[in-house]
């Protein structure tokens, strides 16, 4: 005798905890930190939501799990650093934007950038790309005291560029094949990186 087939919601297992997590990195992805509900992510994931409260306690500690840089992301920007400040700006710019239309890196990013502004850990996240990756990365290239400041305006044009793309989907921006998008941002972010500073 067969025992009847269970209905419902899938328990716990060993690999919930990970598909809730990506579930919440669509989700996150999606709405943000703010617009991401726990109820949606348990439907996403296919789990009760007492489970999400299980393993993560609340919101932000499922979120705190999710919103971590790609391992692949810093490495590809680190390797666009490698090759000294010639053409810099177009390689960080088009890394960077890379990382946004790559189905593996995409939902990540977008965590970040979507909730730096109302959330301290993705602007942690996002500060430790600016403050550690590209300060110690170009250490050898860009003299201090100027090296903050101008990685500081390089990347006001690279976020910018990316916020208006890809999170606010403004239009002709995110229309653009990538190769233009390029093309028109890393001459400013070149010049915010090797170019002449006004005299302070």
């Amino acid at each position: 005798m067969t025992s009847p087939r269970r209905t419902g919601r899938r328990p716990g297992s060993t690999a919930t905890r990970q598909e809730i997590v990506e579930a919440a990195r669509a989700e996150f992805a999606a709405h943000g930190f703010r617009g991401a509900t726990l109820r949606r992510i348990a439907a996403r994931a296919e789990v009760d939501p007492a489970l999400v409260h299980h393993y993560f306690g609340d919101k932000d500690g499922l979120f705190a799990a999710t919103v971590t840089l790609p391992d692949e992301a810093l490495g590809r920007v680190l390797a666009a650093l490698g090759d000294g400040v010639d053409c810099l700006g177009e390689r960080l710019t088009r890394t960077f934007l890379g990382l946004f239309e790559a189905p593996a890196t995409r939902d990540q990013m977008l965590i970040v950038v979507r909730s730096a502004l109302t959330h301290d850990v993705a602007r942690d996240r996002l500060r430790d790309v600016v403050e550690g990756t590209l300060l110690a990365g170009l250490a050898g290239e860009i003299p201090e005291p100027e090296r903050r400041l101008r990685i500081e305006l390089a990347m006001t044009q690279v976020v910018g560029l990316v916020l208006a793309r890809y999170v606010l989907v403004v239009a002709p921006l995110c229309d653009l094949p990538l190769d233009d998008a390029v093309a028109l941002v890393a001459p400013a972010v070149q010049r915010h990186l090797t170019g002449p500073l006004p005299a302070r």
